[in-house]
Order: structure tokens, then sequence, then C-alpha cells
């Protein structure tokens, strides 16, 4: 069961980080969380600032899914952050979509999109990959 709800999640949060990158060249995190009877919620946070620090748009992303989650009304959640990471093979850090997912069940996984910016702010991606991820909702 966590798979499917981990795998509707994703496929949410990746397509819009990929129409922000487009038209924007970046984003802020964001997220999207499902509900104990499987409806899905786009969710966004903000600091009252117009460049908040992502660092703190994750946090309270974060706080909001473990309150949800401790009231019994999370069945999984994702955060979409727009991350620098070194891939699998690689020896420098190229940017990235990354998705932290988490269901009830204690499964966690991060999804990694690599991209990069190409003439005239076109952007180019690259394989999907995943590792594994820790819990931060259902802790």
């Amino acid at each position: 069961m966590a798979r499917p709800d981990l795998e509707e999640i994703m496929n949410t949060l990746i397509p819009f980080a990929q129409q922000m990158l487009a038209k924007n060249g970046e984003f802020y995190p964001f997220g999207a969380s499902m509900g104990k009877e499987g409806e899905l919620t786009h969710v966004g946070a903000s600091t009252g600032s117009e460049h908040p620090a992502s660092q703190e748009l994750i946090k309270l992303l974060i706080a909001g899914f473990q309150r949800d989650a401790a009231e019994g009304n999370l069945r999984a959640a994702g955060i979409c952050i727009d991350v620098r990471i070194v891939l699998p093979g690689a020896i420098e850090k190229s940017d990235a979509i990354c998705v932290q997912l988490e269901h009830v069940n204690g499964e966690a996984i991060e999804i990694y999109v690599p991209y990069r910016k190409g003439w005239l702010g076109k952007i180019k991606y690259g394989e999907l990959f995943a590792s594994k991820g820790k819990s931060a909702f259902f802790a």
C-alpha cells in the first residue's frame, strides 16, 4: 500500500517543480500530503518574507506534517526541495529536484531528478534515482 501512495505524491510534486524551474529557474520548498482516506493536498509554507530561507520553509512543512501525523490525519507526505548533490559515480555537485517521501507504515525514501540549465534557460533532466530516506513526519 505504501508504494502507490508515495508514487502518487511524487507524481504530483516533480511535475510542479519542473514547471517552476522552467518558469523561474528555481523554486522554494513545497509539499503534498495524503490524508487517511487517500485525498491529496498540495502544501506550501510562508515565513512572511518575500525571500524566505529554504531551511525555514522546510522546518515549517515538517512541523505541519508532524502535527497532522500526530493527530492521525496523515497517511503519507512529501517535501520537494531544490538541492545540489554529488550524483552516483560523479565527483562534482549537480542541481537536482529532491522529493523526500514518507508513509505512515515507516517507509521513507528520497527521490532525485538531476537537472542542468542549458542555453536560453532550457532545463535538461537526468535519470531519476532513489535512496533510503529518514523518518521526520511520523517519528
